[in-house]
């Protein structure tokens, strides 16, 4: 999830919200949520799915030790 914050008062914001909007009805995978709330919810929700467990955590630093 991506956060985009974009003033409505500008040219350019107003044509980013209306694409925006447009994408939004045509496709799915885009939402437009102007409700901190729900945005925060969502934000919650999205970090703890990614959270890693012990043994992921082990095996991405044991990948990146040897990257360097």
């Amino acid at each position: 999830m991506i956060t985009i914050e974009i003033n409505e008062r500008t040219k350019a914001g107003k044509a980013l919200l209306q694409a925006a909007k447009i994408m939004a009805q045509k496709n799915e995978g885009i939402e437009i949520t102007k409700e901190n709330s729900i945005l925060i919810s969502r934000i919650k929700r999205n970090h703890r799915k990614q959270i890693l467990s012990e043994t992921e955590k082990a095996n991405f630093l044991e990948e990146l030790q040897n990257e360097l």
